[in-house]
Formats: C-alpha cells, structure tokens, sequence
C-alpha cells in the first residue's frame, strides 16, 4: 500500500512532530540550517521555480489519471471531474457512486489509441490542455505568497511544456514495456476487475468491478490495457495536500512517494524531478528515495522490499537509477533515523545542538551525475548567512534587558522572544452562544465577574482528536477555555482564539489552573535583528483591497513572525534592513499551533536601534 494512514487511537506523536526525507537532509546540510528553517520557521525566499516544479508534477498526473478510452485527446481539462473526498480530502474510500471515470460514455474505437505513436501523441495532447491550468494555479499561489521572490515572468511556459512531456514518454517507455511483456502477473486479476487497497487514481472508485474491468479484452494485453494496467500509483492531483502520506507505524516518520509501479509484480518507487539534476541537491534526492526505500519495507509489515529506485531528471530528460538499500541498511538507516527523531522532535532541541556546521558542497552535472564539486562553501549560498553567526550574525544577545527609547519616559523592559507565551486558560461561564450550523463552529461569549471574552474558533479538530468544543453547549454553562490564544480585536474586545492546541471543555475540574481575564499580560516589548521583512495584498470577501506587512524577528533565544496593517507600521519599517536590530513595543500576541506570532497594530511601535555594517570596505 503506497499509503499508509495513522492510527488515531495510538498516534502519540501526531501531525507536527514527525520527521521527513527533507528534514532530514536539511539537518545533515547544516544542522543550524535546520534549526532556523524547521525550529524557529524561518522562510526562504519563494522564487518561481520553486511552483513550477509542482505545476509539471501536476499536469504529469492528470494525464496518467486519464483513460484514453473515456477521454478524447482534443477534450477540455475538466472533462475528468474530481474523484469524490471525504472529510480529510481523501478520496472517499466509502463512495461508490460519483465518480468520474463511472459516469463518462466510452469513446468509439477508432478514436482510442491503438499503437504506441498513437498514445504518445494522446499523451502529449493531453499534457498541452493540462499543464497551462496547472500553472496558472501555481502562480496564483506564487503571487500570494508572503514571501513571494523574483519574477514569474521568468517561468518558460515552452520548457515547462517539453519537462512535462518528457514525463510522460518516460511513463509511455513503461507502458510498452507492459505491452511487450503480456500485462505482466497481474493481467488476469486486473481483467477480473479486482482493485488494490489503494488504486491508482484512474477515476473509478475502490470497489472492485463485479463483472470484471469495463476496458477487459482477451488475449494478449491491447495499448489501452497496458496502458490501464501499467498506470502508477500517484497523489490523487485533487486530494488535499499532504493528505496521501506513508507514515511509520510508531508514527515519527513519514513520506509521499511521486509515482509507485508495480504492474510487473516488483515495486519501484520514482522520484520526479523538474529539473537538470546539476546541483547539490541531487545529492538530497538520492538519499531521500532512499528513505523511501527503508519505508515501504517498515509499512509492508517489514516483508516487502522496493525493487527499484528511479530519479527521473525532466530538464534533462534521463532516468537515474539508484541502488536499493539492502536489508541490512534498512534496518540501519530506521535506527539512525529514530535517534535523530528523539534527538530533533520528541523535544524541541536547544540553539547550541545545532551548531553552524555545515556539509561540503557537492558536484553533479545534469542527469545527476557525480563531478567534482564547486569551488565554495554551503554559507555563501545561504538565506541565513545575514542573521548566523557563520555569516554576519551572532548568537549573543542583541540588547540590554532594559532599553531607553527615543520619546519614552522610562526604561523600557525587553522581553526574549524565546519566554513569550500567548496562550492562556481562561474559567468563565457562557454569556451568550449560537447553535451550530451548516458545519461552523458556535459563536460564544464567556463572561468573568464584570467582564467579557469573544471566543473565536477557527479550528475544528483537536490535535489530540476530537472536535474544539463539546456539544450541546448553552447559555449559563461553566467552561474552561484551555491554552486559549489570548488577543484584541480592533474595538479593544478580548479575543480567545481556538486552534489545533486550543478547546472549550465544561468545567468539572475546578482545580485545574485558570488566568484573570484583565490579569493577563497582551502586550509586550519585543526586539532583536531582521531576518526578513516582507509585504502582501489581496482582495477581501467585500471586495476591497487590503496590504499587509510583516518581519521575522530573532534574538538569542527564538524567534517570531510580525505582521501587521500596511498603514499601521511606522516609518521605520521602510528603512529596515536584514540583520539591523530593532525594538518592537506594545506588540500583540498571537499563535498558530507551536508557534508564537505578534500582532502589530496602531498601539505598537518599531525602532530601529542599530544599523548592520554594509560597508565593502
């Protein structure tokens, strides 16, 4: 099974805490590397590239999803409607009815591809209706992106085209290898209609056909069947994102293969790459289909070995074949990877285990081929080397506990970052609380003696199950609004936000520990040095435009992200420059999941204290 969900009832490390293939090779290119990126959420810079990777990879996809006996090489990209998703954007395992594949006609016979010049030229058809949607839906994303880099006019539509199309020869290589090898062991069980745990995407739903496959013939296997037969598992392209994953039994591990053949009774894990393969993370792929390797085996109740390992360089057009892990190794890299799992995720680790040390660059030219590597160093090729102590930065404090700021009266108190805790338990009881519909979460006000709360709820789900509130829930009720995110609104309101870390329960444990309400402490003085400014925009529900600006922010204990209203940011926030170090007063707080955010509004302030050196000389 290409996927492999947890288990909800034994999963202890849940969704945020897991280890990847790209972690994993972030940390062992730079374990400080990691930390800023994976720890403290530093964002490297989002340039084009970075999309159109998933645009080709997309466009791949929704063709192999196709049947060229359903679909005709002239048919708009949306002839092939979504598959039915459950309440997780899964493909919903229990429907049977609705899906796309089921309720299109057949094509007449003389428009379905008989040869393989034929398909190819389907294919390519295809890949030309799908892949300027797929890119368009990348851009837009790309465009509202905080920390959007470059210019999409960059992109090559026509390299993007000719990458895309370089995928699927490759996958038509396979299917007239299934041709010419009769369908392989599974031709017959295949023709019979029976359907694996987990199908390829191919629009029809789980079920095995009951009266064998609607494209079954007799004899040797036609294009079309090898074509059916041979189709690989992929990430349903409509599914939610990272909703399709392979996940470690104990739970700490976790991947999500390209593409998984097995029509010819071995598995072989394919890692597409959009891309020449002439740089240093080639290195990073090779070790990560590698992983994958050590998880198939460990999710096949350690009895299945991965046949083949595949890189398939679509700016190169060349296939790499990586050597399988014996079981030896296997058993070892699952062993070296769980030590770094307790090392790196079960707690968080301190600044200091991740020193700036980073890997020796790699050389590879295009197709992944190993050369010598490039004459210089990993640092000087970092997003970070402003703000690292290998670079222009340091570890050390960048301010005084107290500071005097231009204009205030007294000293003001500066607060590291790494102690700020926006989330507090609040006991009240329910002023006033509407009844759930339509799927929306009630809208509820508590009350405290005197005073009052909003309670927003704007996640669902728990992260350790369950939904964010009780049912049933009515007016005069006491309640525990437990690890609220405590913020104000732009009328000065109390707000109790509700996230994955946050839920309202009925108080029937009164000992349990609770704040004031008009105790807590929302506002804070913050400062540290620039790690990178950023600013967006968009158009809200009403219709009219909105900006925004924000900056990471870090000093020798954390970081954090602020943001705020484009007209409330003072002056100084157009004069500031990475690695600048600067003080942020009267700033709110805010949070998603574990990590801490501030809010700046009218009330804060932004002061520049010191300036980074630029001079050259």
């Amino acid at each position: 099974m290409p996927v492999q969900l947890a288990d909800a009832t034994t999963d202890t490390v849940g969704p945020y805490s897991r280890l990847s293939a790209s972690q994993v090779n972030t940390y062992k290119a730079c374990p400080r590397l990691w930390y800023y990126e994976k720890v403290l959420r530093f964002r490297m810079p989002q340039i084009p590239v970075l999309f159109v990777g998933r645009a080709v990879e997309e466009a791949v996809c929704r063709v192999l999803r196709e049947s060229p006996a359903l679909i005709h090489a002239s048919a708009p990209a949306d002839a092939h409607d979504p598959a039915p998703l459950d309440e997780d954007g899964l493909p919903d395992r229990e429907t049977t009815g609705g899906w796309p594949s089921q309720m299109l006609m057949p094509l007449p016979e003389r428009d379905v591809p008989g040869s393989k010049e034929e398909l190819l030229d389907w294919a390519m058809a295809r890949c030309e209706q799908h892949l300027p949607i797929a890119l368009e839906r990348v851009r837009l994303e790309w465009e509202g992106d905080d920390r959007r880099a470059g210019d999409w006019k960059s992109v090559d539509t026509n390299r993007c085209l000719e990458m895309t199309k370089a995928g699927l020869r490759f996958h038509i290589d396979e299917v007239e290898r299934c041709f010419t090898e009769k369908g392989g062991p599974s031709l017959q069980s295949w023709r019979d209609g029976k359907r694996p745990h987990w199908p390829a995407p191919d629009g029809f739903s789980f079920a095995s056909f009951s009266s064998g496959h609607p494209f079954a013939a007799s004899g040797d296997p036609s294009w079309l069947e090898s074509w059916e037969l041979s189709r690989p598992w992929f990430v349903d392209p409509d599914a939610a994102k990272f909703s399709m994953n392979a996940i470690h039994p104990d739970h700490w591990f976790q991947g999500e293969y390209d593409l998984v053949y097995s029509w010819d009774g071995t598995v072989t894990i394919v890692d597409l790459k959009a891309s020449l393969g002439a740089n240093d993370r080639s290195g990073d792929y090779v070790r990560q289909l590698r992983m994958y390797a050590m998880l198939w085996y460990i999710t096949h109740g350690r009895s299945e070995t991965v046949g083949a390992l595949q890189i398939w360089y679509l700016g190169h057009p060349s296939i790499k074949d990586i050597d399988v892990p014996s079981l030896d190794e296997l058993k070892q890299m699952e062993e070296e990877l769980q030590e770094m799992w307790v090392e790196l995720k079960q707690e968080q680790p301190i600044r200091e285990n991740c020193p700036p040390e980073p890997a020796p660059m790699r050389g590879f030219a295009p197709g992944g081929k190993p050369k010598d590597p490039p004459k210089l160093v990993r640092c000087d090729r970092c997003d970070w080397q402003e703000v690292c102590p290998s670079g222009g930065g340091s570890d050390d404090a960048p301010l005084p506990e107290t500071i005097q700021l231009p204009g205030f009266s007294g000293m003001t108190r500066i607060d590291d970052i790494g102690s700020l805790n926006p989330r507090a338990s609040i006991r009240g009881q329910l002023f006033s609380v509407s009844v759930p519909t339509g799927g929306r979460p009630p809208k509820i006000v508590i009350q405290q003696g005197h005073y009052f709360a909003n309670v927003n709820i704007i996640s669902h789900e728990h992260r350790d199950g369950g939904n964010t509130w009780p049912e049933g829930l009515k007016k005069g009720d006491e309640v525990l609004v437990e690890d609220a995110i405590f913020s104000t609104n732009w009328k000065g309101e109390i707000v109790l936000k509700i996230d994955p870390f946050a839920r309202v329960v009925l108080d029937d444990s009164p000992a349990d520990e609770s704040h004031d309400l008009m105790a807590y402490n929302a506002r804070r003085n913050v400062g540290g040095r620039i790690v990178y400014t950023y600013e967006k925009s968009g158009v809200g529900r009403n219709g009219k435009t909105w900006r925004r600006r924000g900056l990471m922010l870090m000093d020798h204990t954390g970081a954090m992200k602020v943001e705020g209203w484009f007209d409330d940011w003072n002056n100084q926030f157009g004069m500031v420059e990475v690695g600048d170090i600067v003080v942020i007063a009267n700033l709110g707080l805010d949070a998603w999941a574990s990590e801490v955010r501030g809010d700046y509004s009218k009330q804060s302030r932004l002061q520049i204290i010191e300036r980074v050196d630029r001079s050259t000389s």
